[in-house]
């Protein structure tokens, strides 16, 4: 039965992610999995506990930019790196549709869930301006806690803005361009110098 429910959530979570959370029901769930409603109320009593299981494994996925490990050896800047890549897939996935239902009919829930991934935002982002700092490669004066926040304001002002809708520039693009702005504004020149002699190497 478990290997059952994990299958329905990862499909749900694609239905959810693809169409919003509010517009698929437990009957079209029952019909795009194939599945009787009979097995899917034993996996889930209703809705609400569905959409609960779907945002729990969202979080604790393993994919989770968050969650997957950091290859070893690296410096800080390499960090940043690695999780750039992690974060443009993430902008791309990304699906207003639905962040908009669950803020919206389920708000306890993006509360929640929003806290977790705030939480450990900040401690990646707070965690590598230390190291970049220990390691010479940060700016000495920088405050970890005020850019570690500015950073957490970019990122969900980037998913929610509607600054950028009329215009040409893909929110891939505008991260493009946060991202080397975060870049160039920590680094000291040793940072700089590791920078430009590695800027091939950036998808950026």
């Amino acid at each position: 039965m478990e290997t059952k429910r994990n299958e329905i959530i990862e499909q749900v979570k694609n239905l959810y992610l693809e169409f919003g959370i509010k517009s698929v029901t437990m009957d079209d769930v029952s019909h795009k999995l194939g599945i009787s409603k009979k097995t899917l109320y034993e996996c889930f009593t209703d809705k609400k506990q569905l959409v609960w299981s779907v945002l729990e494994n969202m979080s604790t996925s393993p994919n989770s930019p968050y969650s997957i490990g950091m290859p070893e050896n690296l410096n800080a800047l390499e960090e940043l790196l690695f999780y750039y890549n992690l974060q443009v897939k993430m902008i791309q996935d990304h699906k207003p549709g639905f962040i908009y239902d669950l803020k919206k009919y389920y708000p306890r829930f993006f509360e929640h869930f929003n806290k977790i991934k705030r939480t450990r935002f900040i401690d990646h982002v707070r965690n590598n301006l230390v190291k970049g700092k220990n390691e010479g490669l940060f700016r000495s004066d920088l405050d970890e806690e005020i850019i570690t926040r500015l950073t957490l304001m970019r990122m969900e002002c980037i998913m929610t803005t509607d600054i950028f809708d009329n215009s040409s520039f893909s929110k891939a693009k505008l991260f493009n361009e946060i991202f080397r702005f975060h870049l160039y504004g920590i680094v000291n020149e040793t940072g700089r110098k590791f920078l430009e002699e590695n800027l091939d190497k950036l998808t950026l």
